[in-house]
């Protein structure tokens, strides 16, 4: 085989592999949402994991932060990838932790998309996460800086 062959044969390989597997990312992105009564439009990456690990726990206003989570789904996984940096595994171990030692419950969880979003739209300081096709006008979408 000449050179142009083989850069042939590795270019077909590489666009065979690019079209079997969808790309990971699309199906892993994630919304941050909240309640209309919290008082903030943007939060960092920090933020957001401390909340979600329960170190923040008040919003600006002195309002109780009211997190939420959606396990055992590919939104939950791309969440902690994304913000928390850990596994589904390890945010688990971190909670049973807090839990052992009194210095947190359990956070609440919701098993689709949709409970998850009429808990966050009815409840005052509430947070979670989402898929962008689930985007709803009854919640606040927090832009992440």
């Amino acid at each position: 085989m000449n050179p142009k062959q083989i850069k042939g044969l590795i270019m077909v390989f590489i666009v065979g592999v690019l079209l079997l597997f969808p790309r990971m990312g699309d199906a892993d992105e994630v919304i941050i949402i909240t309640n209309k009564s919290v008082p903030v439009d943007k939060l960092n990456k920090e933020d957001i994991k401390n909340i979600f690990i329960g170190k923040m726990t008040r919003w600006d206003d002195n309002q109780r932060i009211n997190f939420v989570t959606l396990p055992k789904s590919k939104v939950h996984e791309g969440f902690l990838r994304e913000f928390v940096k850990r596994t589904p595994e390890q945010y688990s171990r971190h909670w049973k932790k807090q839990i052992f030692t009194g210095k947190g419950n359990t956070p609440k969880s919701f098993k689709t998309q949709e409970s998850l979003i009429n808990y966050v739209a009815n409840t005052k300081g509430a947070i979670g996460y989402i898929s962008p096709d689930a985007i709803s006008d009854r919640i606040k979408v927090i832009t992440v800086n």
